[in-house]
């Protein structure tokens, strides 16, 4: 392919190459925003047994290098919902990420989940993905951890169940994102998710990647890409290249939009080529704002 004048082989993708890009990318924003000293990303898993040691809530919380905390999922079995497990699972996942000086919790959640009960619990709208899935409505949220805030008192105390939170495993995690997934697909069907690789890359003469992207396509419609170019390479035109090929590949395989995540170091560039801001989450990292943009295909 040419662009711009420089002739360019574009190829597939192959084990391991994801994570090599992922990480390049990591690296770059870290390079904008420095990591706290010592930081590591850690995903922490919580969960509450029944008596036979099912697990019947749990929830997962991600914090990253710069200190911000992600509730990523949160389950409660139907059994046992409208107890107060969710809500503990909340405060743990706050209790957690404070001792470990976050002070920003951030989350996302569907119209048929739990906005309710996060804004009883001080969390504040960020902004509304419209039509994701088709029909309702995503919401991200966040709550400042180092602000005070009013607890949330439930209004029906007789009917809190006793429960002890216990520090899970991945393959605990594993069960707490199959009972989310199960609940989500009895809310929306949507059939399997897709694995398909449509991500490319382009490399040197010693056959080291100097530029690429990974980009895929979900059942409920959304199609996503994260582009990662070697600097020497920046600014020829293939970021653009990149963008549209991913747009292109993904619209032909039934995505009806794409949606991605951004920081503002990057995000007027997406505005630039026909992105819109959806939620806008102030102080993710430190200073500056993190994104989310859809463009319809």
């Amino acid at each position: 392919m040419l662009i711009n004048g420089i002739e360019y082989e574009l190829k597939p993708l192959e084990s391991d190459d994801e994570d090599y890009i992922e990480d390049k990318i990591g690296d770059y924003d870290h390079s904008v925003v420095l990591p706290v000293p010592g930081a590591e990303e850690e995903r922490l898993y919580f969960k509450i047994t029944d008596g036979d040691g099912r697990i019947i809530a749990g929830c997962i919380l991600n914090i990253d290098t710069w200190k911000v905390a992600d509730l990523d999922i949160l389950w409660v079995d139907e059994k046992y919902r409208r107890k107060g497990l969710g809500s503990a699972l909340i405060k743990e996942a706050e209790r957690t990420a404070r001792e470990k000086g976050c002070d920003l919790m951030t989350l996302g959640t569907f119209d048929f989940q739990a906005r309710p009960l996060y804004e009883k619990h001080g969390y504040k709208l960020c902004g509304v993905i419209k039509d994701w899935p088709k029909g309702h409505c995503n919401y991200s949220l966040s709550k400042r951890l180092d602000l005070p805030s009013t607890e949330y008192v439930p209004s029906r105390p007789e009917e809190i169940m006793e429960c002890e939170i216990h520090i899970g495993t991945k393959e605990d995690g594993d069960v707490i994102l199959k009972g989310l997934g199960d609940y989500n697909d009895a809310q929306y069907p949507s059939g399997d998710d897709n694995d398909e690789q449509l991500g490319r890359k382009i490399t040197d003469e010693n056959g080291d990647i100097i530029a690429g992207y990974i980009a895929g396509y979900s059942p409920w419609g959304n199609a996503y890409v994260d582009i990662w170019i070697d600097e020497p390479y920046r600014k020829k035109g293939l970021g653009e290249y990149f963008l549209k090929k991913a747009e292109q590949d993904t619209k032909e395989k039934g995505a009806l939009f794409m949606l991605l995540g951004t920081f503002d170091w990057q995000r007027d560039y997406f505005v630039k080529h026909g992105y819109r801001i959806c939620t806008r989450t102030e102080d993710d990292p430190k200073g500056h704002s993190y994104s989310i943009l859809t463009k319809d295909l």
